[in-house]
Order: structure tokens, then C-alpha cells, then sequence
């Protein structure tokens, strides 16, 4: 008996640490995500970039973290193909259309120069539908995780008669 209650405390602490991996994972993607919209997560961290810069390292924030959403995602897609099951093609199909061109850093940002030297990148319009797809596709997974995420309602709770 004393062996079967410790295989169920093993299974229950792999499933909790296995259910706290895929919330870092969707936390560290919607960190990403704000900074991929944005290029910096707060206005403090914004007024700190001096002016002259932020028309470089802004875009430049943003597209490096187009390229770590990616990477992550298909972390995530990997870890919940047990639970996403036929879908989990469907998402590595999607994410590797993103996936293919991410490298390719003239299709998001286009570099101005003047006297061979970059005055600023220029954000384009491919990279905000990128975002957009990025966000839209990690909105869909957590729909269809969402049964693992959320407590069910418990409809009896709080309706005690006494």
C-alpha cells in the first residue's frame, strides 16, 4: 500500500511540475509578446533607451523577440502533444510557416542609412502581422488547453443549505 500512495505523490508532483513548466513557458511568451508589440515591457524601461537610440534598438527589441517566441512555441507545441494529440501538426504547420522566414530580418525590418550607417530601422508591415499571427496561434492553444489550465466551475459551491 505504502508503495502505491508514493507512485501516486510521484505521478500528482510530475503532473504539478509539468503543469508549472507550461505556465512559465505561456508567461515567458506573453512577456515576449508585449515586447514584440512594443520593444520594451514598461515606460520606465522606455524613457531610459536614450531618444537617439530608440529608433534602432526599439525594432530590434521587437524582432529578436518575434524570433524567441517562435523558438518558444515550438517548445510548448512539443510539451503539450500529449494533450493537443492530432492537433499538435496542425500547430508545428502553422508556427513552421513563421518559423521558415524568421531568419530572414529584411522581411521585418528595413534599415535606413545614411553614410553607410544605420539611422534607423524601420519597423514593417510583415512583422506586425507576424505578432499578430504569433498571438492569435498562442490564443488557440490555450483555448485548447484550457480544460488542464482552469478549474472547472463547481456549480454546488457556495450553495450549501443549511
Amino acid at each position: 500500500m505504502a508503495e502505491e500512495q508514493s507512485d501516486g505523490y510521484e505521478s500528482t508532483n510530475i503532473h504539478i511540475k509539468w503543469l508549472e513548466n507550461i505556465y512559465e513557458q505561456l508567461k515567458n511568451i506573453q512577456s515576449m509578446e508585449r515586447l514584440a508589440k512594443e520593444g520594451c515591457s514598461s515606460l520606465v524601461e522606455y524613457f531610459q533607451i536614450p531618444y537617439p537610440m530608440q529608433r534602432i534598438m526599439i525594432p530590434d527589441i521587437q524582432y529578436k523577440n518575434i524570433r524567441f517566441i517562435v523558438l518558444e512555441m515550438q517548445i510548448l507545441i512539443s510539451n503539450l502533444t500529449p494533450i493537443l494529440k492530432e492537433k499538435t501538426e496542425l500547430y508545428n504547420i502553422r508556427l513552421k510557416a513563421i518559423a521558415d522566414v524568421i531568419d530572414r530580418r529584411e522581411l521585418f525590418l528595413k534599415e535606413i542609412k545614411a553614410n553607410n550607417q544605420v539611422m534607423l530601422l524601420e519597423v514593417l508591415p510583415f512583422m506586425n502581422k507576424t505578432i499578430s499571427m504569433l498571438s492569435l496561434l498562442k490564443s488557440f492553444i490555450i483555448k485548447d488547453i484550457g480544460h488542464i489550465l482552469y478549474l472547472a466551475e463547481d456549480n454546488d459551491v457556495g450553495k450549501k443549505k443549511w
